[in-house]
C-alpha cells in the first residue's frame, strides 16, 4: 500500500465524521466521537512505532491507550467535536503514511504487537511492521468505517425536481496527434485558449480546465449551449481541436436546479 493511498482509504472515514447526524449507540456501544478518537489515536500509537522502527530502535505495539474510553473522551474533548475529529484522523493518516515510508527497507522487521478488545486479548505475538500499517488501513478501519454507518442517519432525498442541464465536452487525446516543435506547440495552447476566452465571451462556456491522472481524457469543458449539436460544432472549432491535437465527446449533463452558480 502507498503512502497515497494509505491517506485515501480514511477518506470515507473522515467524510462521514463531517456529514455528522450520528445517533447514539445502543448499550455500552461506542459513540462515533469514541471510535474517531480511537482510529486519530491509533493512527499515532502505529506511526510512532514505526518512526522508531526506522530509527532501529528495538520496540512493540500496544493498543492500551487507544481502547481506554476515559482517555479517548478526553481526546474528543480537545478535539473539539466532530469537525475536529476529522482533521484529527486525516492529520494522523497522513503521519502515518509518512511513517510508513520511511520504513524503506525496514518494512519487513518484525515488532511485538499487543491488542485488545472489549477487555479480552485477542493478538498478543510478532507482526512485520509494514503489514501491520496495511491491517490498520484495511480491515481494521473497514470495521469502524462500518460502526459509524451504522449510527448514521438514513438519507434517501430522492431525485431533485428540477434540473439544470448542460452539455460536458470531454477533450481527448489523439493518438495520431501531429508531432509539434516547442515553438508550434506553444503557439497552438495559445490559440487553444484564446478559444476558450472566445467561448466565454459568446456567453457558451462556463468553464474548462486540464485533468491530470488519465490516459485519453485531457480536459473538461462545461457549455450551455442550448444542445449536445450546437456544443459538438463549438467545441470542433477548437483549434487544438482542429489540429488534431484533440477530439472531442460531448453529452448532456443534468445537475440539480441551482446547484451550480456562476458570476
Amino acid at each position: 500500500m502507498t503512502s497515497g493511498s494509505l491517506s485515501a482509504a480514511h477518506a470515507p472515514f473522515i467524510a462521514s465524521l463531517l456529514a455528522g447526524g450520528f445517533s447514539r449507540p445502543a448499550g455500552d456501544g461506542w459513540p462515533a466521537e469514541l471510535i474517531a478518537a480511537h482510529v486519530a489515536r491509533n493512527n499515532d500509537v502505529i506511526a510512532e512505532t514505526a518512526e522508531r522502527v526506522a530509527a532501529g530502535l528495538d520496540v512493540s505495539y500496544d493498543n492500551e491507550a487507544t481502547v481506554d474510553r476515559g482517555e479517548l473522551a478526553s481526546y474528543a474533548d480537545r478535539a473539539g467535536g466532530l469537525t475536529g475529529l476529522a482533521r484529527e484522523v486525516e492529520r494522523s493518516a497522513a503521519r502515518l503514511a509518512a511513517a510508513a515510508d520511511g520504513l524503506g527497507g525496514r518494512a519487513g522487521t518484525v515488532v511485538h504487537v499487543l491488542i485488545r478488545d472489549n477487555g479480552e486479548i485477542v493478538q498478543d505475538g510478532p507482526i512485520p511492521i509494514g503489514a501491520f500499517i496495511e491491517g490498520n488501513a484495511t480491515f481494521h478501519l473497514d470495521l469502524h468505517l462500518n460502526q459509524l454507518k451504522s449510527l448514521e442517519p438514513v438519507r434517501e432525498p430522492g431525485p431533485p425536481s428540477e434540473f439544470d442541464t448542460y452539455q460536458l465536452v470531454l477533450l481527448v487525446s489523439a493518438p495520431d496527434a501531429p508531432v509539434l516543435d516547442t515553438e508550434a506547440s506553444a503557439a497552438l495552447g495559445r490559440q487553444h485558449q484564446g478559444h476558450f476566452a472566445k467561448m466565454r465571451a459568446a456567453g457558451y462556456l462556463l468553464v474548462a480546465g486540464p485533468i491530470d491522472d488519465d490516459d485519453e481524457i485531457a480536459g473538461i469543458c462545461l457549455y450551455r449551449a442550448g444542445s449536445v449539436q450546437q456544443a459538438r460544432k463549438l467545441a470542433e472549432d477548437d483549434p487544438a481541436v482542429r489540429s488534431g491535437r484533440f477530439v472531442v465527446r460531448v453529452m448532456t449533463w443534468h445537475t440539480e436546479k441551482g446547484a451550480l452558480s456562476w458570476p
